[in-house]
């Protein structure tokens, strides 16, 4: 069957760089947004991926909106809309929305994909029940119906939507090699196929709630590490030598994962173990305790080293560095280093954020001259987010400065105490 147009719900950091992807490819795409500033930088190109060729985008056929209606024409419908949670319980209330939207602008025969992300059995009771009990569409005969769960590492410089490996389970035989032809059109990667959407949908849990378990493993030996007074640097570099010999991988201490994914993912998995199949997930539930735990574990560590002192954290001026879940990026979603911020808020009120990488006017942050002035008086520089900016700075040449807690254990332990300075690590 011939594809010529697809459509994209979904405009966000998955959805964008895979609306101009598959019109690069040569696709003609429809993006349908609720944001009318989502829209807005697909039709005015003003966020062209940089893998792709800014000249060569000019005249793709890709136009956004927000009428569903338009979906009508389409061969393809890739839906790529958030899936998080709520006090930690899955919310699809977004997705309901879409699937609703969409129930009257199917095209007879138009093959239906969904990309966010879903435990096992949802892709079936979210999309397939309701378009049979609202629309009378039936699956396979109607719409065929994929899942291909979106994979993507924001800031890595090697691998985006274009080129990274993918997994596709189907309906039908039928809407397998529909869709495994299509993301084989568009992606310079691996599209491995399974043998059912339920084994697809678990991929994709799995792998972030694995990602969770890890980070807990590191958090947790740098909490062991700290009982003992060992580094935990040490400790992972002789770890690291095994590493190299048998291909295993390590995570690294921090305050705990933020994003989209990885602390949310592992819910999905936990909900449907436990209502559905009834399995034991208390790994996955401790594992969530430990990184949950992380910004109020590093709080009172500095909160003992100040005790230790004879001084008060609460008498202090405090300067956090960085709130974004990751290094270099701008995104705050789920910030462990908010949620330390938070708890720092409670008991000292002389507290101000920089990072110059965000731009949210929900949250009060220093400007770059504010900044300037504001580390030349603050008593406790707090490394929550490990811009590359921040690690350039020479924090030992103000003298100012009496404590240091390096969330992420980036910086020159050894310099800092040098200078006469306290450096407080996660397991440092």
């Amino acid at each position: 069957m011939e594809v010529n147009n697809v459509g994209i719900i979904g405009l966000g950091y998955v959805g964008g760089p895979l609306a101009y992807l598959t019109a690069y490819r040569g696709y003609n795409v429809i993006g349908i947004d609720n944001d009318n500033e989502a829209i807005s930088k697909i039709n005015s190109r003003i966020n062209i991926p940089k893998e792709l060729k800014q000249y060569e985008c000019d005249n793709l056929n890709l136009f956004a909106t927000n009428d569903y209606t338009k979906l009508k024409k389409m061969d393809i419908i890739i839906i790529c809309v958030p899936t998080p949670t709520i006090n930690n319980k899955p919310d699809l209330t977004i997705l309901e929305n879409v699937i609703r939207n969409i129930g009257d602008n199917i095209k007879k025969g138009c093959l239906i994909i969904l990309e966010s992300t879903v435990a096992p059995g949802m892709t079936y009771k979210y999309i397939r029940n309701h378009l049979f009990y609202n629309n009378k569409l039936k699956i396979n005969e109607d719409y065929d119906l994929a899942y291909c769960p979106e994979r993507i590492d924001p800031g890595n410089t090697k691998f985006w939507v274009g080129n990274i490996n993918r997994v596709c389970g189907g309906a039908s035989e039928t809407a397998l090699d529909r869709a495994m032809e299509f993301y084989k059109s568009i992606i310079k990667g691996k599209i491995i196929p399974m043998k059912s959407i339920e084994e697809t949908e678990l991929v994709k849990v799995w792998e972030n709630s694995m990602r969770n378990i890890s980070i807990a493993q590191a958090n947790l030996l740098a909490i062991i590490c700290d009982k003992y007074n060992f580094s935990v640097k040490r400790v992972l570099n002789g770890l690291d030598s095994k590493i190299e010999q048998f291909g295993l991988s390590l995570s690294y201490p921090g305050i705990g994962p933020g994003g989209h994914c990885i602390p949310e993912d592992i819910h999905y998995l936990i909900k449907t173990s436990n209502d559905d199949i009834k399995v034991n997930t208390g790994l996955l539930k401790e594992a969530v305790k430990i990184n949950e735990g992380m910004p109020r574990y590093v709080f009172n560590k500095i909160v003992k080293e100040i005790d230790n002192d004879s001084n008060k954290i609460e008498k202090m001026k405090i300067l956090i560095l960085g709130i974004s879940y990751k290094a270099n990026l701008d995104d705050i979603r789920r910030s462990q280093a908010l949620v330390l911020y938070n708890e720092l808020k409670k008991i000292n009120n002389n507290i101000a954020i920089y990072d110059p990488l965000v731009k949210n006017k929900s949250i009060k942050l220093l400007e770059e001259v504010e900044f300037k002035k504001y580390i030349s008086k603050a008593d406790i520089v707090i490394l929550a987010c490990a811009h590359e900016a921040f690690l350039r700075i020479d924090y030992t040449k103000y003298k100012n400065i009496k404590y240091i807690l390096d969330c992420w254990n980036k910086l020159d332990k050894n310099k800092i105490i040098s200078s006469g300075k306290k450096y407080i690590g996660v397991g440092e």
